[in-house]
């Protein structure tokens, strides 16, 4: 049986929703909105993975939603004042997340 999260993930990639608004969360449908996320996720990152193309860079944004961590890859850039996120053609990914801890040393003071 699948969880609320599976659920989501599969419902979000199967509509392969096309990016329209500069705001990935604008191009959600209403209904899978205030089923699933309405009052129910917390923002962990943003910015993540950039890749820039020549009108507009995409990036990550990860976000916690039932205890796990959804990835949203989308526009969250544009470069041309004359272009609009729906003229750029990019479908939105979701993906499953996991945290990654990374060790790294500074030194404290010369």
């Amino acid at each position: 049986m699948k969880d609320k999260f599976d659920e989501l993930l599969e419902k979000l990639n199967k509509l392969e929703i096309s990016q329209n608004s500069c705001c990935w969360e604008e191009c959600i449908p209403n209904d899978i909105w205030i089923e699933y996320f309405q009052n129910n996720y917390k923002s962990i990152a943003s910015g993540l993975n950039i890749d820039k193309y020549r009108w507009y860079e995409t990036s990550i944004t990860v976000i916690c939603i039932y205890d796990r961590l959804l990835g949203i890859e989308h526009i969250s850039d544009l470069f041309s004042e004359n272009s609009s996120c729906e003229d750029c053609c990019v479908t939105i990914r979701f993906f499953e997340m996991r945290e990654v801890q990374s060790v790294t040393y500074i030194p404290i003071e010369f």
